[in-house]
């Protein structure tokens, strides 16, 4: 009794070796990619670098006191929920260190956009809004303002939005 015909049996051993070959890739990719044993990357859902240094080293309290994005000094450093975040000065650390939650970027730093639409999207710590008093960051790329994407919808709406997917994907 013959199972497989000539023609089925190519058709057979092709898919076989793609499987092989996508497996293959899998595990190499894996291997490549190693945890680093002191990474803070995973912290508390919050979107950080292996290093634990939060906004790309911009200075939280910057957003607030000069509406802008400035890089921070790690000199005048300050951890807080085990993450490090870099200041412009000693007076801006301070008043982080007095209020951190005040000066901490909504939705552990990810893209409030996407947050609203029920994903996790990288930040460009540059585009950035302030909202009913929060830090908002905002995915920024070639292909996609997410912060003007934002801004074309009910804002309230999308706070919303990304306020219940946030507690839903942190906890």
């Amino acid at each position: 009794m013959k199972l497989l015909s000539k023609e089925n049996m190519t058709s057979f051993s092709l898919t076989a070796l793609m499987v092989v070959a996508i497996f293959a890739t899998i595990g190499a990719g894996a291997k490549t990619q190693p945890i680093a044993p002191n990474s803070r990357a995973y912290l508390h859902s919050y979107n950080l670098p292996a290093s634990g240094v939060a906004l790309d080293g911009y200075c939280p309290v910057a957003y607030f006191l000069a509406n802008e994005p400035i890089k921070g000094d790690p000199a005048f450093a300050s951890d807080y929920n085990g993450v490090t975040y870099y200041f412009v000065n000693e007076d801006a650390r301070k008043l982080f260190d007095e209020n951190p939650e005040k000066y901490l970027p909504a939705y552990g730093g990810w893209c409030a956009f996407g947050m609203a639409i029920q994903d996790k999207f990288p930040v460009d710590p540059t585009n950035f809004k302030i909202v009913d008093g929060k830090l908002m960051l905002f995915l920024r790329n070639e292909n996609l303002d997410a912060l003007k994407l934002w801004n074309q919808n009910n804002e309230q709406n999308q706070v919303a939005k990304a306020d219940a997917y946030w507690n839903k994907v942190s906890n």
